[in-house]
């Protein structure tokens, strides 16, 4: 019996006669290895292509601009950066071109990278590595697009109202001495710029009236600036005085590829009005089975809601500190989308809910008008006859949206692009949908829907 007692211990402790149990699970490959050296050197070298300079719009981007009333947020970063002239597309260019030559040097030629993945199971490519393979492919497509904003806005007056935004969103927060009487200087020479590249039919009729209003936004900036509020009288009363195009000037190959750069559509251009047309249907019936639970005095508060989403829903902000490309605010294209995407996910409530509805079927709308004003007919009668506004807004505000459609059209329809994901599975999904596309961050619609829906649905 005392010979036994040995095996009676160790079968109390892993069992007489058997192996023990390993104390862990994990296999390390060396392909397991090279993936995590890879995914840890692409990882840390990330958030230094994220500082593009030369931009103030993708400066805050990766940085939230903060308010005069509250200068924590960011504002070190803001105060100490001087103004930047969005007009010096040479110096813009460069600037992009050495974060592409950066991005070369770290990321992986296709043939290595194909080497990393399981030759045994090539549809099952590694999280990580997947991850990582989405976020390359996002900053490319960001420098992408970023190279053609600059030869868009090379070619004067088209661009000229975005530039100016520019201008508005880098205006000095605390100047230093000095830096007022340069910035005037420059802007008196920018404003001269604009006026000389305006002839007739360069701009559209919507594109100047887009042009307008952000002259407008910045003339009380200005008006302290004696020369450069002169330049800038001169180039409204000229602006005023052109005979503009009536229609919308690009054709449908250049709506297709801006598409393609800027929002990042899954959709051809040809394809989106029956999509917004379904997304509409969609949102509409959610709208409707919501309204007929509530009283009038519910209604009021849900329409007044829904403007307030329409028009003025909370700009989306950069997540700090931005490590990823998915963690950068959103280019202007897809921000309003974006800012929709979040009231969505914000409802807490069934009113909440039910008005996050109400604007996006009313932003679909903007989208379908913006997809005819720039496809076959491109009258704006047709447009406005092709779908009706729910909300009941004032004319004033029905003729800003439409605005909007004609002049800065990728902007309208990526939040069509945008309603139309959310809504592929159906309205009782759709926020749902809205926080999985909150938790993955900004990116092109169409990565966004490959992490939406890794089974196609």
């Amino acid at each position: 019996m005392r010979s036994l007692r040995p095996c009676v211990w160790w079968l109390f402790v892993v069992g007489c006669g058997s192996a023990p149990r390993p104390t862990y699970s994990a296999t390390f490959t060396d392909r397991s290895i090279r993936i995590e050296s890879y995914v840890k050197s692409f990882r840390a070298a990330e958030p230094s292509l994220l500082e593009i300079a030369g931009s103030t719009r993708l400066f805050a981007r990766a940085h939230p601009r903060p308010t005069s009333a509250d200068l924590a947020l960011g504002s070190g970063a803001w105060i100490s950066r001087g103004f930047v002239d969005p007009f010096l597309f040479t110096d813009r260019d460069a600037a992009l071109e050495r974060a592409r030559t950066t991005l070369d040097s770290i990321s992986l030629p296709p043939a290595r990278f194909a080497a990393l993945i399981d030759p045994a199971q090539p549809e099952k490519e590694p999280p990580d590595l997947s991850r990582v393979r989405l976020e390359e492919e996002s900053l490319r497509r960001l420098l992408d697009a970023e190279t053609a904003r600059v030869e868009r806005e090379r070619a004067l007056p088209k661009g000229a109202a975005d530039l100016f935004r520019d201008v508005l969103l880098g205006w000095p927060i605390a100047p230093p001495s000095g830096t007022m009487h340069d910035l005037e200087s420059m802007l008196a020479w920018r404003f001269q710029n604009v006026e000389q590249s305006l002839g007739p039919s360069t701009l559209s009729e919507a594109e100047r009236d887009d042009l307008r209003d952000v002259l407008a936004e910045l003339a009380p900036r200005v008006a302290p600036l004696p020369h450069a509020a002169a330049a800038m009288a001169k180039l409204r009363a000229t602006l005023d005085a052109i005979w503009t195009a009536p229609y919308a000037t690009e054709d449908e190959p250049t709506m297709d590829h801006e598409l393609d750069l800027y929002v990042g559509s899954p959709l051809a251009f040809d394809a989106l009005d029956g999509a917004f047309a379904k997304a509409q249907r969609t949102f509409d019936v959610q709208v409707e089975a919501g309204f007929s639970v509530l009283d009038e005095r519910a209604r009021a508060r849900v329409l007044a809601r829904a403007r307030a989403l329409l028009f003025d829903a909370p700009a989306c902000e950069p997540r700090v500190p931005a490590r990823t490309a998915f963690d950068l605010a959103p280019p202007a294209e897809r921000a309003w989308a974006c800012s929709l995407v979040h009231a969505l996910d914000d409802a807490r409530t069934d009113e909440a809910e039910i008005a996050a509805d109400l604007a996006w079927r009313d932003a679909v709308v903007v989208a379908r008008w913006a997809v005819s004003t720039h496809g076959p007919v491109r009258a704006p009668d047709v447009a406005l006859r092709l779908a009706d506004l729910r909300e009941p807004l004032a004319r004033a505000e029905r003729d800003r949206l439409f605005v909007l459609a004609r002049a800065r059209p990728l902007r309208a329809i990526a939040a069509g692009v945008a309603a139309w994901e959310l809504a592929r599975t159906g309205g009782a999904h759709a926020r749902e949908r809205a926080r999985r596309w909150r938790a993955i961050g900004d990116a092109p619609i169409d990565l966004v829907d490959t992490l939406l829906t890794p089974e196609r649905e």
